[in-house]
């Protein structure tokens, strides 16, 4: 009797037939895996934007109404989302944040308005940028705080930031530039 080995299960000869089964699946998915990626970002991406432009509309709803109790309420989550702040200089930063929207000419009031413009507060037709620096330089350490505040309870969600470009002038915001810098705090 002659010996002769036995066929054994190489790798190859196992992955020859998988292959020939399934080889155009791997093939689509990794054609298709980066526009399926794409499409599923894009649309967490979308409802995470639809969410944020809804919790803007309300707030600027509930801060147009310039309800006290709404605002009092909005003080004391900020409050208590800021823990080590003391209740003193909370109130204070609060108190410097509607200073400030009124400066701006931004800030929330009661007053009618006809054809987007305050008849009854004409101070809200003009800034007043001496006054809110005053107010930014008080807050050095504490601007995030105060940039909440203004955001959600001072003005209709307007960005703090934003309205900083929008006022002052190339002189002011470079003094104030300066001023966060000397403190040590990096500015905007």
């Amino acid at each position: 009797m002659r010996y002769t080995p036995k066929q054994s299960g190489s790798v190859g000869s196992a992955v020859i037939p998988f292959l020939k089964k399934y080889g155009i699946y791997i093939i689509a998915l990794f054609l298709l895996f980066p526009y399926l990626y794409k499409y599923f970002k894009n649309m967490v991406e979308s409802v995470k934007n639809t969410n944020l432009e809804a919790e803007q509309t309300r707030n600027s709803n509930e801060n147009s109404r310039a309800n006290p109790e709404i605002i009092k309420q909005k003080v004391r989550d900020i409050k208590i989302k800021y823990p080590k702040v003391s209740s003193s200089v909370m109130d204070g930063i609060v108190a410097s944040a509607f200073k400030i929207a009124d400066s701006f000419g931004v800030g929330v009031h009661d007053y009618s308005t006809f054809l987007g413009i305050k008849w009854f507060n004409p101070t809200d037709m003009t800034e007043d940028e001496k006054s809110a620096m005053k107010f930014l330089k008080k807050h050095t350490g504490t601007f995030s705080i105060l940039e909440d505040v203004y955001y959600k309870t001072a003005t209709k969600s307007r960005n703090l930031r934003e309205d900083l470009i929008e006022y002052l002038s190339n002189e002011q915001y470079d003094e104030l530039a300066k001023f966060y810098k000397s403190k040590g705090y990096n500015w905007l």
